[in-house]
């Protein structure tokens, strides 16, 4: 007998089953990280379009400050709460300044 057949009579069915299974499961593990993490990034995407929605930053009640965002609904102000509310006025729209010359607004000495 050669060294190829004691060998080769040497390992057993387990064995293998072992050999097949063990890099299938290892797959398997990192199948289910990488749609873990593609379900994740899904999520964020549509929580930040549904957050992108929020009127509050073009209303008129919006004051911008970190103390009292709205003090018409404060509570709800900038929040998921946001997306229907009742009390929703749009800003008026400003005129943009515009300068005719670049150098107009230089006070000269």
């Amino acid at each position: 007998m050669s060294a190829a057949d004691i060998s080769a009579a040497n390992i057993s069915a387990a064995d293998l089953w072992l050999a097949l299974l063990v890099p299938l499961g290892i797959w398997g593990v990192v199948l289910v990280f990488v749609l873990a993490g593609l379900l994740a990034i899904s999520d964020g995407l549509r929580r930040l379009r549904r957050l992108h929605q929020i009127p509050c930053f073009s209303c008129r009640y919006y004051t911008g400050s970190p103390h009292l965002k709205c003090p018409v609904r404060p509570l709800e102000a900038a929040s998921e709460a946001a997306l229907h509310c009742t009390d929703y006025a749009a800003a008026p729209r400003r005129p943009r300044p515009t300068r005719s010359k670049p150098w107009a607004w230089r006070r000269r000495a």
